[in-house]
């Protein structure tokens, strides 16, 4: 080699990214086997690697590519999430780099790391869960600007853009009371370290203990067979009370549709945080908490390029952007 050797080199011969090289030179070992570390260590002694580090803290070149990361790309709710990142990226003549982490945190990893890895300008993160400190790490190591979207780490670590998940569960809840509910059962998929289910399980949960309505949670799997079982059994439980199913998302309301049959359906209260769009045309209409996600997609894109382009450099924010209380006849007809 008649060049001063880099650290693509070094990555190269390790057989791992620069990415990893980078936080192994910054004494970043969190996520690191022992033995990839010997080999970085070894590869580097081999080679006679010597890091420039003032061009560690410099970035060379602007690639006017923002790098997105989405938990699920199937998620009707993810598309407009990019919709609104695109609208407002092209206006600025940025290109989208998109990855699809199929709701798996070690996915998302790689897709991070192959993301820095092509050197984009900023990054917009909308995060499986399960993922909370390596995120951190990353927001604290790497040369692009992040922000975090839908789905966030608390404390913030970045700028973050999201659903004001308290008031809106508030606001529907009120909502209920008002109709004559007096038993919610708030049904969500397992937590699983993500923001949003955790903010609304939290938010029913307080307000069951500090208003005039009784209620319980019900958390369910995703393709388990016993959903309309458990949820026949609580309706039987409290077949003197009007009760009203509140689903934590649009694909939950549509696993409780198909546990329940027509007569429960009838019987019951249903409302959802859920698209309009879709939410009004089931049945009668089903009563939803509608995001904005187009305009939330629009603010994070906004947030990320004052910083990666424009020389923001304030104190990361928290922004929650309120959801919109549709009322339709699943929650007035009884």
């Amino acid at each position: 080699m008649n060049r001063q050797p880099s650290m693509g080199d070094v990555a190269q011969a390790v057989g791992v990214s620069k990415t990893t090289i980078s936080r192994y030179l910054h004494g970043e070992f969190g996520y690191m086997s022992p033995d990839t570390k010997s080999r970085i260590e070894a590869v580097i002694k081999k080679l006679g690697y010597r890091p420039n580090r003032m061009a560690q803290g410099l970035k060379a070149t602007v690639s006017h590519m923002i790098g997105v990361s989405v938990a699920d790309i199937g998620n009707p709710f993810t598309s407009l999430l990019l919709k609104g990142i695109q609208l407002e990226c092209r206006s600025r003549d940025i290109q989208l780099l998109v990855s699809d982490a199929n709701n798996q945190p070690a996915v998302e990893r790689a897709n991070i790391e192959s993301l820095v890895d092509a050197q984009v300008d900023g990054l917009i993160v909308n995060t499986t869960g399960r993922n909370d400190e390596w995120l951190g790490r990353v927001s604290q190591s790497t040369e692009s600007a992040m922000v975090m979207l839908d789905r966030i780490v608390q404390p913030i670590i970045c700028d973050c853009v999201a659903t004001d998940n308290h008031g809106a569960s508030f606001a529907m809840l009120d909502h209920l009371v008002e109709q004559g509910f007096d038993y919610v059962i708030f049904v969500s998929c397992p937590s699983e370290g993500i923001s949003t289910r955790i903010m609304r399980r939290e938010a029913v949960e307080q307000y069951f203990l500090d208003r005039a309505v009784d209620g319980e949670v019900l958390v369910y799997r995703q393709g388990e067979a016993d959903l309309a079982e458990r949820l026949g059994t609580i309706i039987a439980e409290h077949n003197d009370r009007r009760v009203c199913l509140f689903a934590n998302n649009d694909e939950t309301m549509q696993d409780v549709l198909e546990a329940l049959n027509s007569e429960q359906r009838r019987a019951l209260g249903l409302c959802a945080f859920a698209n309009e769009r879709w939410a009004k045309y089931s049945g009668d209409g089903i009563t939803c908490l509608d995001q904005s996600p187009v305009e939330m997609g629009r603010i994070a894109a906004k947030k990320l390029i004052a910083r990666a382009y424009d020389g923001f450099q304030g104190e990361y924010t928290l922004e929650e952007i309120p959801a919109q209380l549709r009322v339709y006849a699943s929650t007035t007809r009884h």
